[in-house]
């Protein structure tokens, strides 16, 4: 009787992948992504962009070093949406008055490109990595948590949050390894804020171009 609903239970559950290994083929998947679409969203205590409080921004990335996105910020009890384009060392804004694309000053602005330098980016984060465990296969993937070390945390709030080491919950594609989402909490002068970003549609066909400036 035991062996025989040994045989309909399929066994003894598989050993639970190594995180090491995990992270290994992440950031070679990671290290070999052209094209990918982004989502990251701020919850809790605000930060600010250009004067306008953040709260989320969908967008699309090139490599090596282009970005266009859709940021959704508030100026008091109004919501705003403002255009951002990166090209390699450039990055323009939509005004939110005029809605004429404007040049900012290099290194100022939001500039989503920088998540996947390969220097900065999701390479140099996955391998910087502390404390990092296994926690379950999941429905968005291999879910693992871990620490980040401060430097790391500025790349990926995209310079919003101040550099500080925190905790992170991340998702990894079971087959690809590819990054699927990231979660993490920032503490700042206006207290936690909370970011989620989303990763998707690697390698599809996707083009950014410098925007028509009047």
């Amino acid at each position: 009787m035991a062996l025989l609903l040994a045989a309909c239970s399929g066994g003894p559950d598989s050993p639970p992948p190594a995180a090491a290994a995990l992270l290994d083929q992440a950031r070679s998947a990671m290290a070999a992504v052209e094209t990918a679409s982004f989502e990251m969203s701020r919850a809790g205590a605000p930060v600010t962009i250009e004067g306008f409080e953040f709260s989320s921004a969908v967008g699309r990335y090139v490599a090596p070093a282009s970005a266009e996105a859709v940021l959704q910020v508030r100026a008091g009890d109004i919501t705003v949406q403002l255009g951002t384009i990166s090209v390699a060392s450039r990055t323009w804004l939509t005004n939110p008055l005029t809605g004429r694309w404007e040049e900012l000053t290099p290194g100022t602005g939001f500039n989503p490109a920088v998540l996947f330098d390969p220097q900065a980016g999701w390479v140099a984060l996955l391998a910087d990595l502390t404390d990092v465990s296994f926690v379950a296969t999941e429905e968005d993937g291999h879910h693992l948590t871990a620490t980040v070390p401060p430097a790391r945390v500025e790349v990926l709030t995209a310079g919003f949050a101040a550099a500080q080491s925190v905790p992170i919950d991340l998702w990894l594609d079971e087959s690809s390894g590819r990054i699927r989402r990231l979660e993490l909490s920032t503490t700042g002068d206006a207290g936690v804020s909370d970011w989620r970003i989303t990763l998707s549609d690697y390698d599809e066909p996707v083009e950014i171009e410098p925007p028509a400036v009047e």
